[in-house]
């Protein structure tokens, strides 16, 4: 994984007036955004990617954050929350990023597996009267989509900060569904994959590994989704009466995803139990044919070793037919017992 340190950090501020027009402050506009903010029906969206201890100084000095949010911010890797602070609220969620890197080994934070190239993004969401703040590290399509139709309507996207926030987070849980019909797919090809008789290790690895990226999508979006239902509860004094719908659908959203993940879940635990019995199955018929040909090899080795006893007086030792009627019999009882066990689908 990349360092935040590798990377330069970016800073965009998009102000919303009363009336519903926006523009974006300039560099020497930002140490002013806690007087900006400040007038009547105005909302600021200031949007940080990779933030460094520049970045840091402004968020404390414009919208006073928390020590605890920034330590949060520092240490990064945070289970999704809400955390309520006087005068402040700090949500953290994260979102499906496509990786750019198509060949290249797996991070542990990978979600969506072979053909998917995805993982998950850590997004910080600074909310107050007036004002959204924005943290991630790396590029956020989530981010830059908002961003630009914010900018481009901003009534079309929320002009107070429980509207944008819905909006934010609207768009990031939509993300997990191209994910899910990734993963679907995936499924489904596993299990095409099975029943054709492919359960070798491979198939077993990759099983086992698609659990894995399941489980790890539930533990990241069982708590998002009680984020959601604090929200719905109206436990944040942001959200409105009529932003009330909004964030029931959103909470919606969520549970259809949970629900879709649980049932993944459990067709993948149904095709690792098919591949273990697929290659019990297969285990058990190769252990039928080796004990059929045993059987079948086992009548002439019988009699070949009675002959090859060393005594003298054998009545059939003098025959000159012997020979030939011996391995007439061999053949003919393993044909018999060959018939039978091709009768009874042992070979």
């Amino acid at each position: 994984m990349e360092k935040a340190s590798a990377r330069v950090a970016t800073v965009v501020a998009v102000v919303c007036d009363a009336d519903g027009t926006t523009r974006e402050l300039r560099e020497d506009e930002l140490d002013r955004i806690d007087q900006i903010r400040g007038a009547q029906g105005r909302l600021v969206w200031l949007d940080i990617t990779d933030p460094g201890p520049v970045q840091l100084e402004l968020l404390r000095k414009e919208f006073e954050i928390h020590p605890l949010a920034e330590e949060d911010l520092n240490l990064r890797h945070q289970r999704p929350k809400i955390d309520s602070y006087p005068g402040q609220h700090v949500l953290v969620a994260y979102e499906v990023v496509a990786h750019p890197k198509a060949h290249r080994r797996p991070s542990a934070s990978e979600v969506a597996g072979r053909g998917g190239g995805a993982q998950l993004g850590e997004v910080h969401l600074f909310t107050g009267a007036g004002y959204v703040v924005s943290v991630h590290w790396g590029r956020s399509a989530v981010i830059e989509d908002v961003m630009h139709r914010f900018k481009q309507r901003a009534d079309a996207v929320g002009r107070t900060a429980g509207g944008l926030l819905y909006a934010i987070l609207d768009a990031i849980v939509d993300g997990y569904f191209p994910l899910l019909d990734q993963l679907s797919e995936r499924i489904d090809d596993l299990e095409d994959r099975i029943i054709r008789g492919h359960q070798g290790t491979e198939t077993l690895r990759e099983v086992l590994d698609l659990k894995r990226r399941l489980l790890k999508l539930r533990r990241v979006l069982a708590p998002q989704r009680d984020v959601a239902n604090s929200l719905l509860r109206r436990d944040v004094e942001l959200i409105d009466d009529q932003a009330l719908p909004y964030y029931q659908d959103l909470y919606d959203h969520l549970v259809r995803v949970l629900d879709q993940l649980d049932l993944y879940r459990d067709l993948v635990a149904a095709a690792l139990e098919a591949n273990l019995s697929v290659t019990s199955n297969n285990l058990n018929a190769v252990m039928k044919r080796l004990t059929a040909f045993t059987v079948v090899l086992m009548v002439p080795t019988l009699i070949a070793g009675i002959y090859g006893m060393n005594f003298h007086f054998m009545p059939e030792l003098s025959w000159p037919l012997g020979y030939p009627v011996v391995l007439l019999v061999m053949a003919g009882l393993m044909g018999l017992i060959a018939l039978y066990f091709w009768r009874n689908d042992w070979f």
